[in-house]
């Protein structure tokens, strides 16, 4: 709503306006989908009377001097709604609604409604060319005087904010995931992608904020402005994966057995299992589904570290990613080649200790690659742009996938993560149908808070195990253990996506 200007034999009232709008991947609005409704107002004592049955005794206060001026007004009578002789009202769409849906994928606006940051920032231009608007003219004499309450012309364009961006945004799970994580995940994040065209269909970081309340966002100690998906942390376990699977792509057997004995000397330094545990002989799939720091150590000896760098990266480690214009995530951080020469350094890498750190959607792309059979490719955002007919007039090529592992190479880590699931760390991840497969974590950060070790933690996998349809990635930052902080989050998740749109699932049926 803004104020009225002279212009002429006519006097024009701003009613209201909207940029273009944001949609999910089915093209439902994501943004606008609350309305107000705003009265444009033609003073006189019949209009007093009926804004007194819709507004309190203060807002016709504040009301009062824009009743005696003489002028049309326009004020917001919310949910109300009321048309005759002085007074029309009309629904505009409000930008945002108070439980806003994913807004550190949207963003928000500054007084001049222009995009700040993510998705209203790198698309301002073309939201803000979408805009449309409600006027009103009304005739007046040359001393601006109304002439006639009834000859008023009316300018709607609003058509035009239909106008917009399409993202691979799920509504119904980013509903589903930011309800679960604003109950059971104070400060982190998690990331939902399909498989295997790796869409990111749900990001939420927490703690939240209100686009409607930026203010007090900033006055937030917690920083919840903060995109935490997109912002690097300590990988720990997770990281096993990728060490499994160069292991396996260089001719190592998942069968070859190991005695842990809950350490493991490395030259002058110990490197211990979690509380020390004695896991005993296992094999591969048995050390990715107990976490065994021993078993990788030793994996690792004599490895090729020029080859092992090679394949993180072509898991997404360690580079960019630009999910939409200018909208860039951290890069995270893999050690230099000549720091593993150096056998404890290597040894660290081994079990994703160290200067390594990524984001949690690079994780969804090394998730994404095992459950895509060996396939990876980039996480994606945004499908393109949309006319007020919601015709494509650009559409985002999506990027070719590139074999960086062999199927049998995804089999092995994909059994592991379901033993992880069905009897390992993962255990509390475990869903009520079908099998899910995943890796736990959890990673020393070297940050003290008083006495206490700073830990992240993350849980990491797909559902179902049997022809996956979604990779969720959870991380719980300054936590506890990946598993028992984490999985029942995953749980709740997979379960709640289930049991609410099994039809999602119907072509996984056994």
């Amino acid at each position: 709503m803004q104020t009225a200007a002279l212009q002429h034999s006519s006097y024009k009232l701003k009613v209201a306006s909207s940029r273009g709008n944001i949609y999910d991947y089915k093209k439902n609005p994501i943004v606008g989908e609350e309305k107000d409704t705003i009265a444009t107002v033609f003073p006189c004592i019949q209009t007093a009377k009926s804004l007194s049955k819709l507004l309190s005794v203060d807002e016709i206060s504040e009301i009062l001097p824009k009743l005696k001026s003489g002028k049309p007004f326009c004020v917001n009578i919310k949910n109300s709604f009321i048309s005759d002789n002085y007074i029309k009202s009309f629904k505009v769409p409000k930008r945002y609604s108070d439980d806003q849906l994913a807004p550190h994928i949207i963003g928000y606006l500054d007084s001049d409604g222009k995009g700040v940051c993510a998705i209203e920032k790198a698309f301002n231009n073309y939201l803000d060319d979408s805009k449309g608007y409600i006027n009103l003219k009304y005739k007046v004499d040359a001393l601006g005087r109304m002439l006639s309450r009834e000859d008023i012309a009316v300018e709607n364009t609003m058509y035009k904010q239909t106008s917009g961006v399409v993202l691979t945004i799920d509504k119904d799970i980013q509903r589903i995931v930011q309800s679960i994580a604003q109950e059971d995940l104070p400060k982190g994040a998690i990331i939902v992608t399909s498989v295997p065209n790796c869409e990111i269909r749900a990001c939420v970081s927490m703690p939240n904020f209100s686009p409607n309340n930026i203010s007090q966002a900033l006055d937030n100690e917690n920083s919840p402005l903060l995109n935490r998906a997109f912002l690097s942390y300590n990988v720990g376990s997770i990281f096993k994966l990728v060490t499994a699977a160069a292991a396996v792509e260089n001719g190592s057997s998942p069968d070859n057995k190991f005695c842990c004995t809950g350490s493991i000397n490395v030259n002058d330094s110990t490197f211990h299992c979690s509380n020390s545990k004695v896991h005993g002989e296992i094999d591969l799939m048995g050390a990715i589904s107990l976490s065994c720091n021993s078993y990788f150590v030793n994996l690792t000896r004599g490895f090729d570290g020029e080859k092992f760098l090679k394949l993180a990266m072509d898991f997404g480690f360690g580079k960019p990613i630009e999910l939409a214009p200018e909208m860039f995530l951290s890069s995270g951080n893999l050690p230099e080649f000549e720091v593993l020469k150096n056998a404890s350094s290597m040894a660290n890498f081994s079990f994703g200790q160290g200067t390594l750190m990524a984001t949690p959607v690079q994780i969804s792309g090394l998730i994404n690659t095992i459950a895509a059979k060996g396939k990876y490719v980039s996480p994606k955002l945004v499908l393109g742009l949309v006319n007020e007919n919601l015709e494509y007039v650009k559409k985002n090529a999506p990027k070719p996938p590139k074999q960086i592992i062999t199927k049998r190479c995804a089999n092995v880590l994909k059994s592991g993560m379901i033993a992880a699931v069905e009897m390992g760390t993962g255990i509390h991840g475990k869903p009520e149908n079908y099998l899910a497969a995943a890796k736990t974590g959890t990673a020393q950060t070297g940050i003290k808070d008083g006495e206490r070790s700073v830990i992240q933690a993350w849980y990491a996998g797909f559902y179902p195990a049997e022809n996956p349809k979604y990779s969720i990635v959870i991380l719980s930052e300054d936590s506890n253990g990946g598993g028992a902080s984490c999985g029942p989050i995953f749980k709740k998740i997979v379960d709640k996506i289930y049991s609410g749109f099994p039809e999602k699932f119907l072509i996984n049926a056994k």
